[in-house]
């Protein structure tokens, strides 16, 4: 539905170099808000003109085909498909050379739009939008004639293309670029020339672009009139925040702090997931770019990361964590934490462990769950003894030491009277762990959320197929309960990466191969656990 304050004016994102380049239209988004969602272009001149528009040459066949190599790098820009069309009738963008008044004007774009005034409420049925792109063919001849990108002819071209999908120059209106920044360094729409000629927008550019269009076109998920906002940064170092709402979020260049607030929010990066580094820190998580420009970011509220190759899915990240550390002492490998995470979520289940430990007992498909790790083989290698050995086992996983004689007699009963499961009794004492306030408690703690850091770290740094399968085996679990075994409650976990690294590097050989993972693969269970497919699951996922 479009309404009146859709068309008259885009919301800002309140981010200067985004809102600086904000035109007041021509509102793309908001034509035609049923399928196909793309836009018709033509280079005919013979119909469709502006009117009171008259003198319009039409491109030579070079031009032409220098604006559809345009047009395609802008629908990789913004998402939006760009069909050419020889009726001029049909199109909505119009293209041609024209003697444009003025001896320092080399191109000129323009459009209007039409709908008819609702005759009570605020809903447009009808909205269109016409816009034309005019190259100068008299002062500007010769450059205009030749728009090979990397020329200044194209950069007229994008510069004008600019315009017409709904950027201002930064130095008019109400909000400005500051003096520094209005370049073409940074924007095309800048009268400026730093540099160049660009065959490329600038950072700021992009960011407008995104914060419009969302990068997947129209009447996509994100940008003005999708779902959510699209906030993107500069290459400078900032902090980037949210809102309530859910945002996607990115850094774009230098070392940000991105907060994504409320909602349920995603960061953005533009490289395959195998080129960045994944660490888990106590107040969110830290991305580096370890191959482009995209610097060292300090992510706070982001509940997953969108590469060029797919998702990483934050929710639920650490709970499942929790429980690979409470029961099998490891770190989750990569199949077990993406099901996992998929069936908890399937089952809108708490995200905290002392909320699983809770609802345990009230949710059949979370029971089924849980118990799924005491039915799996690695629980039959690990505990083949008597309760009170299992017991031990689990203060080993997360404490680091033997329980109490209270405390075993405690959970011994719990679990042989049948009142406990073996899997919620490891829940269970986490739970009580993170709750007890004790001068004891508060260490086991500290030392608990170390060791689920280390383990997430560990799990986010399997990003290739030879890793993933690397951590496989028997042995390459072995050796992770031995790397979480030296953690302690007061170990430097910015340190501990180099142990982490090495660990995982030992199950994959000496050189850390950089082929991409297919994130899209379907969900399968973890041979190491031996889960297998439960009976309850199909109604699950």
């Amino acid at each position: 539905m479009t309404t009146l304050s859709d068309i008259n004016e885009l919301r800002l994102s309140g981010f200067n170099h985004i809102d600086a380049l904000i035109s007041e239209g021509p509102d793309w988004n908001f034509v035609g808000r049923t399928a196909p969602f793309y836009l018709q272009y033509t280079f005919s001149i013979s119909t469709g003109n502006e009117a009171g528009q008259g003198g319009q040459t039409a491109f030579s066949p070079a031009q032409q085909a220098a604006t559809r190599t345009a047009l395609a790098y802008l629908r990789e820009v913004t998402g939006i498909w760009f069909i050419e069309t020889n009726n001029g009738g049909a199109a909505q963008i119009h293209l041609a050379s024209i003697n444009i008044p003025g001896d320092d004007v080399t191109g000129l774009s323009s459009w209007n739009t039409a709908y008819t005034p609702p005759r009570s409420g605020t809903t447009v049925n009808d909205y269109s939008v016409q816009a034309y792109v005019y190259l100068d063919n008299v002062e500007f001849r010769t450059p205009n004639a030749d728009l090979t990108p990397g020329g200044s002819g194209y950069e007229t071209l994008l510069h004008e293309l600019g315009h017409t999908l709904g950027l201002k120059h930064p130095f008019e209106g109400d909000i400005k670029l500051p003096y520094e920044d209005d370049h073409t360094g940074n924007t095309l729409m800048s009268y400026d020339s730093v540099g160049g000629p660009y065959s490329t927008y600038g950072q700021y550019d992009i960011a407008a672009f995104n914060w419009i269009y969302g990068g997947d076109g129209l009447g996509g998920q994100y940008g003005a009139g999708g779902r959510m906002d699209y906030l993107t940064g500069s290459n400078d170092a900032e902090r980037i925040s949210g809102s309530a709402d859910s945002e996607r979020l990115e850094g774009a260049g230098g070392d940000d702090v991105i907060d994504g607030l409320g909602g349920v929010d995603e960061a953005s990066y533009i490289g395959a997931r195998a080129h960045y580094d994944i660490t888990k820190i106590e107040a969110g998580y830290v991305v580096r770019d370890r191959v482009g420009d995209e610097g060292q970011d300090v992510l706070v509220n982001i509940e997953s990361l969108v590469f060029a190759d797919g998702k990483v899915f934050f929710a639920y990240e650490s709970l499942v964590q929790a429980l690979y550390v409470g029961y099998f002492g490891r770190a989750a490998d990569y199949n077990g934490m993406r099901s996992f995470q998929q069936q908890l979520g399937a089952l809108h289940a708490p995200e905290d462990v002392r909320g699983l430990a809770a609802a345990y007992s009230q949710n059949a498909g979370l029971h089924a769950l849980v118990d799924s790790f005491a039915a799996s083989a690695e629980s039959a290698a690990l505990y083949p003894g008597a309760t009170t050995t299992f017991i031990n086992a689990l203060y080993q996983n997360v404490f680091g030491r033997a329980p109490d004689p209270g405390g075993l007699a405690f959970w011994s009963h719990a679990i042989d009277s049948g009142s406990l499961s073996r899997a919620n009794a490891s829940l269970s004492i986490m739970a009580g762990a993170l709750d007890n306030k004790t001068a004891q408690g508060v260490l086991d703690a500290k030392l608990v959320n170390n060791k689920l850091i280390v383990a997430s770290g560990f799990t986010l740094m399997i990003d290739t197929p030879q890793e993933i399968a690397g951590y496989g085996s028997a042995a390459a679990a072995a050796s992770v309960r031995a790397m979480l075994g030296a953690v302690t409650a007061s170990t430097d976990l910015i340190a501990y990466q180099t142990t982490i690294g090495a660990t995982l590097k030992s199950m994959t050989g000496p050189a850390k191969a950089m082929a991409n993972v297919e994130y899209g693969d379907p969900i399968v269970h973890v041979d190491l656990i031996g889960i297998g497919h439960q009976p309850w699951e199909q109604t699950l996922v």
